[in-house]
């Protein structure tokens, strides 16, 4: 598949890229989305991070205008769209989900998320065992997005009802191949892909 991944300033970028090494990939950092030709691209992977401003990494909920391009492309594109930690909370945001910063110091490390209903994308599993590194939950979803994963904290896996948007709140590419998240991440762009072709 032809991958546009949009940099949110994330720590992991060479592990992203390592991620998604076996697609072509296009890289861009989120101040060139603005009128960016996406027509070439399978999929848009929104990267995980958050924006730095003045020197600091500026959260979506308080500074949602630094990340106003981000959010019309995910109510804009026809493209299919996959969020990554801060990449699904700008997915959620989007569409009026609720975003509280749940952590004073980040929560760092493998946790557990349970399926709300059995799902391919978890391979028909009730648990899976995930990476973690976020400060920010997501809550109260609209009625436009499904929550297909969560955890104790919030919604862990979230899609579109209608549209290829997929979000997940964990860091698939802080795993070692064969980790669990990785897992779902790919089943994820596997499942958009056959939808493309069946399109």
């Amino acid at each position: 598949m032809k991958v546009l991944l949009i940099n949110n300033d994330t720590y992991y970028k060479k592990r992203l890229s390592s991620l998604l090494k076996s697609h072509t990939l296009t890289i861009i950092k989120y101040d060139e989305v603005k009128g960016y030709n996406t027509d070439p691209y399978d999929v848009i992977v929104l990267s995980g991070g958050g924006i730095l401003f003045e020197g600091r990494k500026r959260s979506l909920k308080r500074f949602s205008h630094l990340y106003e391009d981000q959010i019309q492309l995910v109510l804009e594109s026809h493209k299919p769209i996959v969020g990554i930690c801060l990449g699904c909370q700008i997915i959620g945001y989007a569409y009026g989900a609720e975003l509280h910063k749940q952590f004073k110091n980040l929560r760092k490390g493998p946790f557990s998320i349970v399926a709300i209903r059995r799902n391919k994308v978890m391979a028909g599993q009730r648990e899976a065992v995930v990476f973690q590194s976020n400060h920010w939950i997501i809550t109260d979803l609209p009625d436009d997005l499904i929550c297909v994963a969560a955890s104790d904290e919030g919604a862990e896996i979230i899609r579109h009802k209608t549209k290829p948007i997929w979000g997940v709140q964990f860091h698939p590419e802080r795993e070692k191949i064969g980790g669990e998240g990785r897992k779902i991440f790919n089943r994820i762009l596997k499942r958009i892909y056959n939808e493309e072709i069946a399109s």
